[in-house]
């Protein structure tokens, strides 16, 4: 028996660099055969993040049965997907390898390949095991004073660092074949870091820091900020190396200054506000987004999500065989 009545797997075609047809089909059938017994098993294909969202959403509320979403892509489409589900306090979430950037489902312990990731996440879900996964929410601004609400769960990238994401999609608009070649040569993950470290390289050496305000519980402090992140938990290519764990209700922050680092834990009602004094809208990234906002952004805990973990997360008592078989 499964601990959901309903599932959906949302895949996103565009994630990474493209999904074939072949791929696609193979998921569908493990999908839909292993949860057979279940009152509404689902497979939708999208091509983008807006369309992942407004699909999960449109699911998780369209009945009041427990649900699974499942979100076959990069970061940004599971980020699309707790976005749509974020509403609803007992939906849980799982995620497959199929992007460029998947931090939070390497973290949990899926595996790169999609077909093992997705026959591990329910074998984890037959056996009832989830973990709680951190969400942070982040509030914008728009440049008319409305304010917007935004959620991630892997990191918040700010300064320079903040607006790489846009500076890839511009790279590979224009040389869609070098990302192509180097993904094929070292994987697309691999690929991606490369991407992030020479970019990162040139706007650091290229680009003026921003001046901006810092306001968290008492502190308030003005600087010109070089680069900075919101982390959830360690990130491997990440220099930063966070004590928060994605199991935590915690958030930590790290602000690269001309003046040195700044460093600051946001638990569960804290609230850290970041002002920035060039009136004209600043870019930076939830999760590999671009995200813009005016004048201000502020990050908190929003609470946690049930996450189902890829087979590398078992604990020593979720090893144990069921009766249950998984296709292939």
């Amino acid at each position: 028996m499964f601990p959901v009545d309903r599932a959906l797997l949302i895949i996103n075609r565009a994630a990474g660099t493209g999904q074939g047809e072949s791929i696609v089909e193979r998921l569908t059938a493990c999908f839909k055969e292993s949860l057979a017994e279940l009152s509404e098993v689902r497979v939708e294909l999208v091509d983008d993040h807006a369309t992942a969202c407004a699909c999960a959403a449109q699911f998780v509320s369209s009945s009041e049965g427990r649900a699974l979403v499942v979100a076959g892509g990069g970061g940004g489409t599971l980020r699309a997907v707790i976005e749509g589900v974020i509403s609803n306090s007992t939906v849980r979430v799982g995620a497959l390898r199929m992007g460029s950037g998947n931090v939070l489902a390497r973290q949990f312990g899926v595996p790169s390949d999609p077909i093992l990731g997705l026959q591990g996440l329910l074998r984890n879900l037959q056996n009832g095991s989830t973990a709680p996964c951190c969400v942070m929410r982040c509030e914008t601004w728009t440049g008319s004073g409305d304010s917007q609400v935004h959620y991630a769960v892997s990191m918040g990238g700010l300064g320079q660092f903040g607006r790489i994401p846009s500076d890839l999609s511009r790279w590979h608009t224009r040389f869609p074949l070098v990302r192509k070649l180097g993904s094929r040569a070292i994987g697309v993950e691999k690929f991606n870091n490369v991407e992030y470290t020479i970019a990162f390289l040139l706007r650091t050496f290229t680009h003026q820091a921003e001046t901006v305000e810092i306001q968290f519980h008492n502190h308030q402090e003005r600087f010109r900020l070089l680069s900075g992140v919101v982390m959830n938990f360690p990130i491997k290519a990440i220099p930063f190396k966070p004590s928060v764990t994605v199991e935590d209700e915690a958030l930590e922050v790290h602000l690269l200054s001309l003046r040195g680092s700044r460093s600051f834990r946001i638990e569960k009602d804290q609230r850290l506000e970041i002002r920035f004094a060039d009136p004209e809208c600043v870019e930076f990234f939830l999760d590999e987004d671009p995200v813009t906002t005016c004048g201000r952004l502020s990050f908190e805990v929003a609470g946690s999500i049930s996450f189902v973990p890829g087979p590398d997360y078992l604990t020593a008592d979720d090893t144990e065989k069921s009766g249950f078989q998984i296709c292939g």
